[in-house]
């Protein structure tokens, strides 16, 4: 399983973190059972004409990696994770960007809204982005330990409700344990 990369501001740094770095353990692994890649979600590389032109060097990383990852032990066996923003632990971080749990998960409820996932559905770019619900670090490790496994329906899992559905992920509530904690005080 490999969750190598980085962010910054640095294109070549990036292309280095997200892709040779990759491929470097692609090679050492080459002829290995199973691969897993945590990547990018698709809907996030498509709106890279949004993003200033350094993040070129991101996406061209991350495609490096899943190059990589087929090439070390074929395309029936690699497998990729794409989530759009990873969420978890307990701190707030601008380098690199986290968000706790708790709010994460209330994002992520939130988010997943029918009515929320409608308007995305139609919206370009970024725009469409911000409205994607974020992953829980967990259910990505779950999705990612589910296909090391071989416990895995597809090779690739774009955006969160694939992960989700994955790693057997339960609906997030931080949003509605957010509200039931205000009414029980």
């Amino acid at each position: 399983v490999s969750c190598v990369g980085t962010v910054g501001f640095d294109g070549r740094g990036l292309e280095l973190g997200n892709g040779v770095a990759n491929v470097r353990a692609a090679e050492a692994l080459k002829g290995v059972q199973r691969f897993v890649l945590v990547s990018v979600a698709s809907e996030v590389a498509a709106a890279k004409g949004w993003l200033p032109g350094y993040f070129g060097f991101y996406f061209k990383g991350k495609a490096m990696a899943e190059a990589a990852a087929a090439e070390a032990a074929g395309d029936a066996n690699a497998y990729v994770v794409k989530p759009s923003f990873i969420y978890g632990g307990d701190s707030f971080e601008l380098f690199p960007p986290r968000v706790a749990s708790g709010y994460g998960a209330a994002i992520e409820e939130i988010l997943s809204n029918a009515m929320i996932t409608k308007i995305a559905d139609v919206l370009p770019g970024l725009l469409k982005v911000a409205l994607r619900p974020p992953s829980s670090v967990d259910a990505v490790a779950e999705a990612c330990v589910r296909c090391a496994v071989g416990d895995c329906a597809t090779n690739v899992m774009d955006g969160t409700v694939a992960i989700n559905e994955a790693a057997g992920a339960e609906k997030a509530t931080g949003f509605s344990d957010f509200v039931g904690g205000l009414s029980t005080n």
